[in-house]
């Protein structure tokens, strides 16, 4: 869930700068060419995102793994005669 809204606050921030991108400032050359390092900015948080995200859902399964070893263990102990 975090990842997600990073990605959407990520993808809302790149809509804001290139919506606040001046009109005649530099020319449309100019414009293309801060728009494609707006691109390029977006691509690698997009990239480090994903990467965080993949190393949460190992994170979690090795935590489910665990919990299901305890568990099992808890299980399998016998009870005091």
């Amino acid at each position: 869930l975090l990842i997600s809204a990073a990605l959407v606050k990520a993808a809302k921030q790149f809509d804001a700068l290139v919506a606040a991108l001046p009109p005649s400032e530099g020319g449309e050359k100019a414009q293309l060419r801060r728009i494609a390092e707006l691109q390029a900015e977006n691509d690698a948080v997009g990239q480090e995102l994903q990467k965080q995200l993949e190393a949460a859902v190992k994170e979690l399964k090795q935590v489910q793994e665990l919990f299901s070893q305890a568990a099992d263990n808890c299980l399998n102990l016998k009870k005091p005669d």
